[in-house]
């Protein structure tokens, strides 16, 4: 997407809703940093989200498959009112096709192959209400950390 309408850029939540599927609800992280949001989700809906993760565009090759991108220094965490949740390695071990936006956050336009690796969460369904989520990682070689904090309004 590009930056005006991207989710991960967004400083308050207003974006959150923008192309999500029907069947599981995407809360963005940040490109680095701390962000707090505010966004709505329907009830009976699924959260996924990235506490820490990498995404790298991959050369097309026609001898050999790149090298898969990780960070297995990278830690991640997350809490929904105060409560730790489970957090599992997510990782596309087979390039997919990404379309980027011009004016995106990649620097790159037009179709490119992809694989990402992460350390993801995920919320089967929360109950109607006000709800707080928290949730983040570091890469402690290089001391880059992300952190988001979302008030959450299931309805």
């Amino acid at each position: 997407m590009p930056n005006a309408k991207n989710p991960v850029v967004d400083e308050t939540g207003e974006l959150a809703g923008i192309d999500q599927p029907a069947d599981v609800w995407f809360l963005a992280g940040t490109f680095g940093g701390e962000v707090k949001r505010q966004c709505t989700i329907p009830h009976g809906r699924p959260i996924f989200f990235p506490t820490f993760n990498l995404f790298q565009a991959v050369p097309y090759s026609l001898f050999g498959r790149p090298e898969l991108p990780t960070a297995p220094a990278a830690s991640g965490h997350a809490e929904l009112n105060g409560t730790p949740l489970p957090i599992r390695e997510v990782v596309n071990t087979k390039s997919f096709r990404v379309t980027a936006a011009a004016g995106g956050p990649f620097g790159i336009t037009g179709r490119v192959k992809a694989k990402a690796w992460g350390l993801w969460c995920s919320i089967d369904d929360l109950p109607p209400g006000g709800h707080v989520l928290s949730f983040g990682g570091e890469y402690e070689p290089g001391g880059f950390w992300v952190h988001a904090h979302y008030q959450l309004k299931i309805v």
